[in-house]
């Protein structure tokens, strides 16, 4: 009977992984009717169920932080109670939250300079009131509600596996309360199928984001010219990277990278505070974040329903979607790395750290790039609605003292923190197709690796076709239009786990 599982579950992952793959051939030979197939379907996904992806958003947020306080909050999610943190608070924060933001360091420089042109509530475009609405949004897109949806399949696959004497950390048996056995035939296929094709899909719409911005400072180092074929080595040259680390597993690999490259990031980001106009950049930072905080509910529940501009549906509920699609992973492995520690810790540790890291490059990154556009030192939002946010992140690192150095750091940070991503979404399906892993043990090393080239393989085609990176976007949004509902599932799933079971 095992043994039939087993093989059963690494054919639906398999199977999935070949899914995926299926499209790219409609893609290359018909590129402009696809492109059209794709706004339409973007817009018909974000308009037609906008409600939706905000209401899960801001629901999944209550519902956690209702869960956390609770006296529920307290579960130890390890089989044993005795069971201590396998991780430092440092290692763990650095691993959960750099898994999730691979293309952080530039959407914290550039994303005030596209709702400087394209505005929300009405706001006249391109004034200064929109420095700090504009800073102010794209905190709230990496807040806490973004944190929250990761932390409910976390929670999920963790009380599944760790207190229901689990043999398997997959996303299909967290919803085991609420649909029973139903998840041992063809919808637990079909939730295994989604789970890939976020992961997926997720990630390759990171890579797509993030290699530009890697290319272009290697281009401004080594005097190139930034194209595709600078671009597809950078993939290359990332997927050996994870490979490498994945091989070495999690205690070796994921976490080595992730102290480095957060180390990194960190270093380069205070350097920008000390050399930029910190107190300019200080003061910034708070009013966005006063703005954010004044108008939390708005932003969260705004659907622009008279005015109808499509700013709320083309920026927050994509951003939910993609939150979404990439949730199950996020969650398997926050799970992963969080045995020992309780329910509250996992919640706030996640909401709290992702936050305020989040929160700390948008306030330092994108205030010392608002700081050269008021002062026409750098047109950084012309740039950013000309070029794109890739070739604006170079440019405003190039405004920096030493930035040579700066440069190299960049690319250094940039491939590890893509490198980590993919690391911790290969480590992750390898652990999900492994039946019967025993808690602390990794994934077979064979497992781990072969995971590895599949995950890289797809973004690195995607960009050799040249396919637009809005078709990898609605991928990823089709992917999390049933996740939606299948976060609604765990929900009551955990419910049902801690309140009926009185699981304490």
């Amino acid at each position: 009977m095992n043994t039939t599982i087993k093989t059963n579950s690494n054919m639906q992952y398999l199977a999935s992984a070949i899914v995926a793959f299926a499209a790219l051939p409609l893609i290359l030979l018909m590129p402009e009717q696809v492109d059209q197939l794709v706004n339409v379907v973007f817009k018909w996904i974000t308009n037609k169920f906008d409600v939706a992806f905000l209401g899960i958003g801001f629901g999944a947020l209550v519902f956690v932080l209702w869960l956390a306080f609770s006296r529920y909050g307290s579960i130890k999610l390890s089989k044993q109670a005795e069971t201590k943190p396998v991780y430092s608070q440092f290692a763990w924060a650095s691993m959960l939250v750099l898994a999730g933001v691979a293309t952080l360091i530039m959407w914290s420089g550039v994303e005030w300079g596209y709702h400087y042109a394209w505005t929300p509530f009405g706001i006249e475009a391109k004034t200064k009131e929109m420095y700090v609405v504009g800073q102010a949004y794209g905190m709230f897109h990496w807040g806490p509600t973004a944190w929250a949806l990761y932390t409910v399949p976390a929670v999920a696959i963790s009380i599944a596996y760790y207190k229901q004497n689990g043999k398997r950390y997959s996303v299909e048996e967290s919803c085991r309360p609420l649909l029973g056995d139903s998840v041992d035939g063809a919808l637990g296929s079909v939730i295994n199928y989604l789970f890939i094709f976020g992961i997926i899909f997720g990630a390759a719409t990171s890579l797509g984001l993030g290699t530009p911005m890697i290319a272009g400072a290697l281009a401004v180092l080594f005097g190139l010219e930034n194209t595709t074929i600078l671009t597809i080595p950078i993939i290359i040259v990332c997927g050996f990277i994870f490979t490498f680390s994945s091989g070495l597993g999690l205690d070796k690999g994921i976490k080595r990278l992730s102290i480095f490259c957060a180390t990194s990031l960190i270093a380069i980001v205070l350097y920008v505070l000390l050399v930029g106009p910190t107190n300019f950049v200080m003061k910034l930072g708070f009013d966005s974040v006063g703005y954010l905080l004044d108008n939390y509910i708005k932003m969260s529940f705004w659907t622009d329903s008279v005015n109808q501009s499509g700013f709320p549906q083309a920026w927050t509920v994509f951003y939910w979607a993609w939150w979404v699609s990439y949730a199950p992973f996020m969650g398997m492995f926050i799970a992963r790395i969080s045995r020992g520690r309780t329910i509250k810790q996992v919640i706030l540790g996640a909401i709290c750290y992702g936050t305020l890291g989040s929160t700390f490059f948008y306030m330092v990154v994108g205030g010392y790039s608002i700081a050269l556009d008021h002062q026409g030192l750098l047109a950084v939002a012309d740039i950013v609605n000309a070029k794109g946010g890739a070739a604006a992140t170079v440019e405003i690192f190039k405004t920096l003292p030493m930035s040579f150095v700066v440069m190299v750091l960049l690319a250094i940070a940039g491939l590890v923190l893509l490198a980590t991503t993919f690391d911790s979404a290969a480590y992750t399906i390898a652990c999900a197709s492994t039946y019967n892993l025993a808690e602390g043990e990794d994934p077979q090393r064979s497992n781990r690796i072969f995971w590895c080239f599949l995950v890289a393989a797809l973004p690195i085609i995607f960009i050799s076709i040249d396919a637009n990176l809005k078709t990898i976007q609605t991928a990823a949004v089709i992917t999390g239009l049933p996740l939606m509902f299948l976060m609604l599932v765990m929900i009551v799933s955990i419910y049902k786990y801690v309140v009926q079971c009185d699981l304490k």
